[in-house]
């Protein structure tokens, strides 16, 4: 008979606890961590944890008392000081946020994450320039960071350095030929020849990454699409007293057109490429159904039909809008409504289609911008829709958002299924 296996000390337990909650085992984890601190109350490593897991479940105040423990414990903790700055970051204490990054690259100087968070606080508290060189020190010891690769190349943008930007994407493609990110990049700052539309890739990989920050970061821009979109139904939809829509939600996202849509849908759908997008949008349980799926794929696949159909600044990742036109036509019922908003092309700009941008062409009207996303043509639209066997009700010009100061001008457009 095999004699029983020792009991686990306190720190391979803990090891355990770390473990399950890796895994994503919150609710164990939890469990474990306390239960070791009832012991071991002074233990950093089990206050740091327990923090993060805190910050992870939106706990935040809570979070920062349990890491600052930690580092009462252990003044040297360098995990507990980067991630009590991204704590701090999370409550918009970027003051706070900076000095504990700081202090993570004075004891870690190498330390990826540090710089990388330093970088994030710098570009919240408006100093791109230092900003670019915390991620750039960042990138420099771990390349492999895309999501610092994507921010880097935005401020690029934002801080209106496009030689530098188009530089920078293209080491990008040199040293990862097949990253759809930087393909796409390098096309938009006039590197290569424009696509018809953002591939699969760009746009799950981009949204992927940053659907944690992503709210946050359009309402700094001023976000206003949803709320238009939901006055241009009220405009131009009618709707009996009472009556609800069976409504699809085009690209939805993190859920924004959600409960906007929620108030006027008896049944509401949304469809999105990017499943960490889909993720924050279940949160707000709005959704009778979300599918995880490229649109026009999915469009042509579904069997239901809708009412109405809203897609918020969807089709700015698409040149030729024909294809996705006529497959929302396809889920329509007679009668139904198709309303929805993209960039417009300034009146100043040169419209192409298969070449760099600035070349100009009367034929296809949309251009590919720096910013990576395309601008269209009002009658490019109105032709496009009407092709697609759609009757264009209205095309409204308005702000959807600023960017670098400057208004981001729209078209919000209602069609009908007759």
């Amino acid at each position: 008979m095999s004699a029983s296996a020792a009991p686990l000390g306190p720190a391979e337990r803990l090891r355990e606890v770390i473990a399950r909650h890796r895994a994503g085992d919150h609710a164990a984890a939890e469990i474990g961590y306390r239960e070791h601190l009832r012991e071991f109350p002074q233990d950093p490593s089990a206050l740091h944890f327990l923090g993060l897991l805190r910050s992870h479940q939106g706990k935040k105040e809570e979070a920062v008392k349990l890491m600052v423990a930690a580092l009462e414990a252990d003044p040297e903790y360098v995990d507990a000081w980067s991630n009590l700055g991204v704590t701090y970051f999370r409550l918009h204490d970027y003051e706070r946020a900076e000095f504990c990054a700081r202090k993570a690259i004075e004891i870690s100087p190498d330390f990826a994450n540090a710089w990388a968070n330093l970088g994030m606080t710098l570009r919240a508290r408006n100093d791109g320039e230092q900003a670019l060189i915390a991620w750039g020190r960042a990138l420099d010891l771990q390349p492999g960071m895309r999501n610092i690769a994507i921010s880097y190349g935005n401020l690029l943008y934002r801080l209106d350095r496009r030689p530098e930007a188009l530089e920078f994407y293209r080491k990008w493609q040199a040293s990862m030929p097949d990253d759809p990110i930087a393909a796409h990049m390098v096309a938009a700052l006039g590197g290569a020849s424009t696509p018809e539309r953002a591939s699969n890739g760009f746009v799950r990989e981009t949204f992927d990454d940053f659907a944690e920050s992503f709210d946050h970061n359009l309402e700094e821009l001023h976000y206003r699409a949803p709320q238009l979109l939901a006055a241009a139904v009220e405009r131009h939809v009618p709707r009996a007293p009472g009556q609800k829509f069976v409504t699809l939600d085009v690209g939805c996202g993190t859920g924004l057109c959600g409960p906007l849509l929620r108030a006027m849908s008896r049944r509401l759908v949304g469809v999105d490429l990017s499943p960490n997008m889909l993720s924050k949008a279940a949160l707000r349980a709005v959704y009778e159904q979300l599918n995880c799926g490229e649109l026009t794929e999915w469009l042509t696949g579904c069997y239901e039909r809708f009412d109405l159909a809203v897609a918020a600044d969807v089709f700015c990742y698409f040149g030729d809008l024909s294809v996705a036109f006529t497959n929302v036509r396809k889920v329509l019922v007679p009668g139904g409504y198709f309303v929805f908003s993209l960039e417009s092309v300034r009146e100043d700009a040169a419209i192409g289609h298969g070449g760099t941008a600035g070349e100009a062409s009367l034929e296809d009207h949309y251009v590919l911008r720096s910013h990576g996303r395309y601008q269209h043509d009002r009658e490019y639209v109105r032709g496009t829709l009407v092709a697609a066997g759609l009757e264009v009700v209205s095309i409204e010009t308005d702000t959807l958002r600023y960017e670098r100061m400057e208004p981001v001008v729209g078209l919000l457009t209602v069609a009908r299924l007759s």
